[in-house]
């Protein structure tokens, strides 16, 4: 102990810390020096790793789909407004429809009730004036002597007749085109 100074607990106490620090150091290079105990360790941290960002994907993957389905409730709850309007437009729509139509349908039924009318007007009269002409005609053969009825025309009382019958038909025809 020559130029050392140092008390012999000193001393001691010096080699205990030598001691523990060769002791870590022996240990550390022992662990380094155990690749069984080192690949486990690193497969153990990153099957830790693994199970976390699993467990963070599975969390994120949850809160997605529980947006999604909010959205989704959403959109449907959207589309099925959406579609009642539209429905109640085409109902209103229809009815605007059936209403005009069955206008429609009235007063071409009420002019089909006006030509039928006209028509069975024109019919009555045609029929009356034919049966007046008719007289007329019997009338011409049967009244006075037998030479005044000679001298009759008979081809103006037949021409009237078929006149009058023509221009019913006619008129009969024009109402029923309108």
């Amino acid at each position: 102990m020559s130029g050392d100074n140092r008390t012999a607990d000193e001393l001691r106490e010096s080699i205990e810390e030598t001691r523990a620090d060769l002791g870590d150091t022996a240990a550390a290079l022992a662990a380094k020096a155990d690749v069984k105990a080192r690949v486990k360790q690193a497969a153990t941290d990153k099957k830790a790793e693994i199970k976390q960002a699993a467990t963070d994907k599975t969390q994120e993957i949850r809160r997605s789909t529980a947006e999604l389905g909010a959205t989704a409730a959403e959109k449907a709850t959207e589309l099925k407004d959406a579609a009642a309007v539209k429905a109640t437009e085409l109902k209103d729509t229809a009815a605007e429809k059936t209403a005009q139509v069955k206008e429609a349908a009235a007063e071409k039924t009420a002019q089909v009730k006006g030509v039928q009318q006209a028509t069975a007007q024109t019919a009555v009269r045609v029929a009356s004036q034919a049966g007046e002409a008719g007289d007329r005609a019997k009338h011409q053969f049967t009244d006075g002597s037998p030479a005044e009825v000679v001298r009759r025309p008979v081809p103006i009382a037949a021409l009237a007749a078929v006149v009058l019958g023509a221009a019913a038909v006619v008129v009969a025809v024009l109402r029923r085109r309108r």
